[in-house]
C-alpha cells in the first residue's frame, strides 16, 4: 500500500508539471488503474485513495475531457463507500480548472441530480453540496467574464436550467438536515447556485423567492456569518441583472441584517459585522433613499445599540466605492442626524470613526461637514455636564 501511494505521488508530480498530452492508450491505462482504487469497496487505504484522486486532478490538466467523462461515469453507479472520494475529486477538478470545466457542467449537474436521490448520510450530502458549490462558482465566474463580450459560447439560460433543478432539490433536503455541518454545506451550495440563477432571466424570480428562506436561517444555524456571506455574494449582481422585490429587501433589512448588527447578547465578530454592513451598503445601491430613511429612524428613535449600528452603517457607506457614494449623491441626509445622537460612549466612538472617514475622504463639499461642528459642540456640552456632576 505504501509503495502504491508513493507511485501515485510521483505520477502526480510528473503529470502536474507536464504541458504535453499523453497517448490515448496511456491515458486509458492511468484512468483504469486510478478508477479501480477509487471504486474499491475494501482493501485500499485512505492514503492510497487520496493519492489516486490527486493523480486524476493532475491528469485533468491536459486531459480534462477524459477525466471528467470518467468521473461522470462513476457518478452513474455511485456507492456510498467510494462515492465520497469521487465527489471530492470532481470538486477539486472544478476548483483547479474552473473555466475549462464549464462545457461539461450540464452533464455533470444532471448526473448529480440523480445522485441526490440516493444520498442517505450527512457525509455524502456534504460531498454533493461541495461539488455543487465549486462547479457553480466556476460557472458564475465564466458568465461574469463572458458578459463583457458580445457572444458567450454558453449563456446563462443554458447553464441555468440544470442548476435550477438542483436548486429546488437541494432546498428540499434542508428539512432533513439536523447537524450544523450539513446545514452550512447546504447553505453554501444554495448561495453558489443562486449566483448563477440570478444571471438567468428565466430563473431569477425563483432565486429571489428563496431570500426569505435564507433570512430564516439566521435563527436556524449556530454560526450566522455564513448566511450573511451568501446574502452579500449575489447582492452586487442585483444592481446589474435585476433587483429583488422591494418587500424582500425591506424584510431582510428590518428583520435580519440590522438586528444581527445590534445583537448585544451574542455580538457578531468583527468579520461578520463588516459583512453585515457591506450587505446593507449593497442594498443602499439598489434603494438608497429607503435605506437612509431607515437609518434616520434608528438614529432618532432607536436604542443605544440601534444608534451605534446605524452610525457604523453610515461609516461603511462613506467607505464604499466612489461609484456608489450614496451619502454624497443624496446630500448626506443621514449625517446631520449624528448631531442628535446622545453622546454615550459606544455611540461616541462610532461617530468619531465616521468623522475619521470624512477626514480621509474626498468629500470636500459634502453637506456632512455641516454637522461635524455641531457634533463636537454636543460632545463638549456632555463632558461639561459630567464634570459638574462630579
Amino acid at each position: 500500500q505504501g509503495g502504491r501511494e508513493e507511485t501515485y505521488r510521483q505520477l502526480e508530480g510528473v503529470l502536474g508539471g507536464s504541458e504535453s498530452r499523453l497517448q490515448r492508450s496511456v491515458v486509458d491505462r492511468v484512468l483504469a488503474a486510478v478508477s479501480a482504487e477509487l471504486r474499491a469497496a475494501q482493501g485500499v487505504t485512505a492514503a492510497v485513495r487520496t493519492a489516486a484522486s490527486d493523480v486524476l486532478v493532475a491528469l485533468a490538466r491536459c486531459h480534462l475531457c477524459e477525466v471528467v467523462s470518467a468521473l461522470q461515469e462513476h457518478l452513474r453507479s455511485l456507492q456510498e463507500m467510494s462515492g465520497e472520494l469521487v465527489l471530492l475529486t470532481l470538486r477539486n477538478v472544478a476548483a483547479r480548472y474552473a473555466l475549462q470545466c464549464v462545457p461539461f457542467a450540464r452533464a455533470t449537474l444532471m448526473a448529480l441530480h440523480s445522485v441526490l436521490g440516493t444520498v442517505r448520510s450527512g457525509r455524502m450530502l456534504r460531498a454533493v453540496c461541495g461539488v455543487l458549490e465549486q462547479w457553480c462558482r466556476g460557472m458564475d465566474r465564466y458568465l461574469h467574464e463572458w458578459e463583457k463580450r458580445s457572444s458567450p459560447r454558453m449563456g446563462a439560460a443554458q447553464l441555468g436550467a440544470p442548476v435550477h433543478l438542483l436548486f429546488c432539490r437541494v432546498g428540499q433536503t434542508w428539512q432533513c438536515c439536523k447537524e450544523e455541518e450539513d446545514k452550512q454545506a447546504v447553505l453554501r451550495a444554495m448561495g453558489a447556485m443562486m449566483g448563477v440563477l440570478l444571471r438567468a432571466e428565466r430563473h431569477r424570480e425563483q432565486a429571489w423567492q428563496r431570500l426569505p428562506w435564507l433570512l430564516q436561517q439566521y435563527r436556524e444555524v449556530r454560526d450566522p456569518a455564513g448566511v450573511t456571506t451568501l446574502l452579500v455574494r449575489p447582492s452586487p449582481r442585483a444592481v446589474y441583472v435585476g433587483s429583488p422585490p422591494y418587500s424582500l429587501l425591506w424584510l431582510s433589512l428590518q428583520r435580519a441584517l440590522f438586528p444581527q448588527l445590534c445583537d448585544e447578547t451574542e455580538p457578531p465578530s468583527m468579520e461578520h459585522r463588516a459583512e453585515l454592513c457591506r450587505c446593507i451598503v449593497l442594498q443602499a445601491q439598489i434603494c438608497p433613499q429607503e435605506v437612509i430613511v431607515f437609518l434616520q429612524c434608528k438614529l432618532r428613535n432607536g436604542s443605544k445599540a440601534d444608534r451605534a449600528a446605524a452610525v457604523q452603517v453610515l461609516q461603511a457607506l462613506l467607505c464604499s466605492d466612489s461609484e456608489y457614494h450614496v451619502l454624497e449623491k443624496r446630500g448626506a441626509p443621514g449625517m446631520p442626524l449624528l448631531a442628535l445622537v446622545q453622546p454615550l460612549a459606544q455611540v461616541r466612538r462610532a461617530v468619531l470613526c465616521v468623522i475619521g472617514e470624512l477626514l480621509h475622504s474626498d468629500a470636500v463639499g459634502c453637506s456632512s461637514w455641516d454637522a461635524v461642528g455641531h457634533i463636537f459642540i454636543e460632545f463638549s456640552r456632555s463632558a461639561d455636564k459630567l464634570v459638574r456632576a462630579e
